[in-house]
Parts: structure tokens; C-alpha cells; sequence
């Protein structure tokens, strides 16, 4: 049966009470979003970055001799907006690596450093190219918020604050990599190393107004 609310003169209409209730939790509901961050990298998103990159080195296992001399470049994709933060022109930043290619080739030659390799100067001999490949590598951030957001009105001259009765605020930090190594004289393919896959996470919650806490694997969080 299908009931029909009807507005008579005299007679305001008659709204159901669970309606009432409903509307506002319909409104104000879960809701579950990732998206690219809007912002210059904060200091979370960074150690969540770095991190993730030397805990994919626990894993990597490289079949060369011991102390040998290498070279280490890398590639990797990237996107139009790491491209324009790292520079005001489209074309500058397309003639040079971006910083998070930099980055990742310079902490692979230290943790090469660290085992024992002899990472190569410019213009010195080395027998072996280690090229790494930058697979992925960024972070993802999610939102979960139960409650009522900020409200500004143009018709009330005084705005609403947000009242949150949960909120879950998470931010991960992801990168995929891997090493190939070449005959630094003739080119030849000699090896690759396992996909090397590291990860972090850094959540914040805000429960009932005002008590907040968070979660992490991070060492040492901002």
C-alpha cells in the first residue's frame, strides 16, 4: 500500500516520526573517499614516503660481487602534478628526473653502500649499471566521518562548527620497485631483483567532539 502525505489549509501534514530520525543520518552518513593530496607534501606524507622506501630494501637481495663498483641510475612514472611542483614550466620539468626518482636512485646507492658496493662518481670506470625501477610510489589518503559537517551560511551570519561523533582520518604510504643490472661495457641484461614492495600508515581519529588519538608504523611520527 503506498501512503500519501497531503498539505490542507488548517491542517499541517503529518510527517512520519522515523523520517524525522532517518534524514539526518542520510545526510550525514559514512562516507568513504580517496583522492590525490590538494597540498605541498606535509611532513606525515613524507615519512610515510621515506619509509616506505627503506622498508622495501628488507627484502632486497642483489647477486653481485662483494665490493664491487656500480652504477645506479633511475626512472619511474610520474605525474602531471609532481611535474608542476617541481617547477613553474612544463618544459623544464620535463627535461630533468623529478625529486622523487632522485630520491629513491639516492637511497638505493646508500643502502648499496651500506652492503658493501662502491657506488661510482661521475666519469669513474664501473663494470655494472644498476638501473631501478620506480614501479609506484606516492600516498593514498581516506576519509571515514560520521556526524555533521561545518556549515556556512550565506543567509545566517554565523557559521556552524563541525560536530563530529567519529571520524577516521587514513593516510598510507605505498612504493613498488625493482633493480635491474646490466654489463656496464656491452649493455647486456645480466639480472633483475624481486619486486620490492614497502608500506606505512598513519591514522588519526576523532571520537564524541574532541578526543582524538592515532595509529602508525612509522618510527618517531610527526
Amino acid at each position: 500500500m503506498r501512503e500519501t502525505f497531503v498539505a490542507r489549509a488548517g491542517h499541517p501534514m503529518k510527517i512520519p516520526f522515523l523520517l524525522l530520525i532517518l534524514l539526518p543520518s542520510l545526510l550525514t552518513a559514512c562516507a568513504l573517499e580517496r583522492e590525490l593530496s590538494r597540498t605541498p607534501r606535509t611532513a606525515v606524507e613524507q615519512v610515510l614516503l621515506t619509509q616506505s622506501v627503506h622498508r622495501a630494501f628488507e627484502d632486497l637481495t642483489i647477486q653481485l660481487p662483494a665490493g664491487v663498483n656500480v652504477d645506479v641510475d633511475a626512472t619511474g612514472l610520474e605525474s602531471e602534478q609532481s611535474r608542476v611542483r617541481m617547477t613553474n614550466t612544463t618544459e623544464g620539468a620535463m627535461s630533468r628526473p623529478g625529486r622523487d626518482i632522485l630520491y629513491i636512485r639516492d637511497a638505493v646507492s646508500a643502502e648499496l653502500g651500506r652492503r658493501g658496493y662502491r657506488v661510482s662518481v661521475r666519469d669513474a670506470e664501473s663494470p655494472y649499471l644498476i638501473r631501478v625501477m620506480a614501479e609506484s610510489f606516492g600516498t593514498m589518503q581516506g576519509l571515514t566521518f560520521l556526524g555533521m559537517p561545518a556549515v556556512q551560511s550565506v543567509l545566517i551570519p554565523f557559521a556552524l562548527p563541525e560536530l563530529t561523533l567519529y571520524k577516521e582520518q587514513g593516510q598510507s604510504g605505498y612504493v613498488r620497485l625493482h633493480l635491474d643490472i646490466y654489463d656496464n661495457r656491452t649493455g647486456e641484461f645480466l639480472s633483475s631483483t624481486p619486486t620490492l614492495i614497502g608500506r606505512a600508515y598513519y591514522d588519526q581519529y576523532t571520537a564524541v567532539f574532541f578526543f582524538t588519538w592515532y595509529r602508525t608504523d612509522v618510527t618517531a611520527p610527526p
